[in-house]
């Protein structure tokens, strides 16, 4: 399966799902109460689509860069850091005479091979600077989430508030929906550039 099909299928189930609690806000035969009921729900599953998707996105692509047999000295720079960042933290403890070596054979130890990357995480509650600093270390271009990171930044914090049984009333459908349609563009932009990083130098795995 392409990187692109993995990613088209992904979306369309969590579509479903999100289209499906937007049908059922609109229904005429609901009360305000079970309304009100429902848009916490329903923030609470747009959170978890927009979580849920960046990370297998992101996870989609790193294992996609691994697979493409790379060198881990022809990464770009910030992917090249997240693929060395536990060897560095395991240097910096060394005695001088194993770092000595560890620099000395850096080259053909590290360098030379295939990048093993970290597993993709997202701390528990993606807020939008940890979305940023994960696009950045995939040289993703973070420019859309920081145009919505204040509504990302509220995402985040009403359904931490919901989660914990806090008493977090979602105003109307309206406001909902701006949230909707922002989540929308961050997780499109998402795949968008995952696709076609992975497509360009250099990885290149269109050609």
């Amino acid at each position: 399966m392409s990187v692109l099909d993995s990613l088209t299928r992904d979306l369309d189930w969590r579509e479903t799902e999100i289209a499906s609690m937007r049908l059922l806000l609109l229904s005429g035969s609901i009360s305000e109460a079970q309304k009100t009921v429902l848009l916490r729900a329903a923030w609470a599953l747009l959170y978890a689509h927009y979580e849920g998707f960046c990370k297998n996105a992101l996870a989609t692509f790193f294992d996609a860069a691994q697979g493409s047999g790379i060198r881990c000295s022809n990464l770009p720079r910030p992917t090249k850091i997240l693929a060395l960042g536990d060897t560095f933290g395991r240097l910096r403890n060394l005695p001088n005479s194993d770092f000595l070596a560890a620099i000395e054979s850096f080259s053909s130890s590290h360098l030379d091979k295939i990048p093993d990357f970290p597993e993709v995480d997202t701390k528990s509650n993606l807020w939008p600077n940890v979305l940023i600093d994960l696009m950045v270390s995939a040289d993703l271009s973070p420019a859309k989430v920081e145009e919505h990171q204040l509504k990302l930044s509220t995402l985040v914090a009403r359904r931490n508030g919901i989660a914990h049984g806090e008493n977090n009333m979602i105003p109307e459908f309206e406001y909902y929906k701006s949230y909707e349609k922002v989540v929308y563009e961050v997780i499109y932009d998402l795949a968008y550039q995952v696709e076609e990083r992975l497509l360009s130098a250099p990885f290149g795995l269109g050609t």
